[in-house]
């Protein structure tokens, strides 16, 4: 990964997200469930967080404990709540997901220089930073949690190199989430980022996560 990372450091290619939207999904063929014809809805973006934050311990939900009670229903109160705010954002950044993406960093359109990621569109909706050396360019090792239009989450390591302007990106897929262990960031992380996409929302801003 490192020799790859250095052999586009030099090159001055840049990343760049490529939009794109399919209708319809196929099965992962790892348990999530093909969508039905009217696509994403918000009642389904709430049954996919409730069944992400069953995996977080009971501890990361204390600060919502006063508007819910325990246990469940303090997940199902995180899951409405959410949900109803953020579906305008994964709705329109559902998108084909390219292991290797990429801009030239002088304004042209994005391209894609490998297969897909995924099999279904999937939009990002939590991101870490772990590592960022500034010199004459950025690397930057993030951890991802990407939502698919199928219901399923995955986590994704994602390293990018940015130069002059424009920055290369390359994703790979760690695991698809299912148990506790898999989830890459903790819930106050995921939702301080759930936090900047809503209010980004509420001022007209296009959302992004680092």
């Amino acid at each position: 990964m490192l020799a790859v990372a250095a052999a586009v450091a030099g090159s001055g290619i840049c990343f760049a997200v490529k939009h794109g939207r399919k209708k319809g999904a196929a099965d992962t063929g790892t348990g999530g469930s093909v969508l039905e014809e009217e696509g994403l809805t918000e009642e389904k973006v709430k049954k996919y967080l409730l069944r992400l934050f069953q995996l977080y311990e009971d501890n990361e939900f204390d600060e919502l404990a006063d508007f819910s009670g325990n246990g469940n229903g303090v997940r199902e109160y995180a899951a409405d709540n959410y949900s109803g705010q953020i579906f305008p954002y994964v709705k329109e950044n559902m998108k084909d997901v390219m292991m290797l993406e990429g801009d030239d960093g002088a304004g042209k359109e994005p391209f894609d220089m490998t297969d897909e990621l995924f099999c279904c569109p999937a939009c990002l909706i939590g991101c870490e930073i772990n590592e960022l050396f500034s010199d004459r360019f950025t690397l930057c090792l993030e951890n991802e949690i990407w939502m698919l239009e199928n219901g399923e989450f995955a986590s994704v390591y994602c390293v990018s190199i940015g130069k002059d302007g424009g920055r290369l990106s390359y994703r790979f897929l760690d695991t698809y989430i299912r148990n506790p262990g898999d989830i890459p960031i903790c819930f106050s992380d995921l939702e301080s980022g759930f936090t900047g996409i809503i209010e980004a929302l509420k001022k007209g801003w296009k959302p992004e996560l680092p």
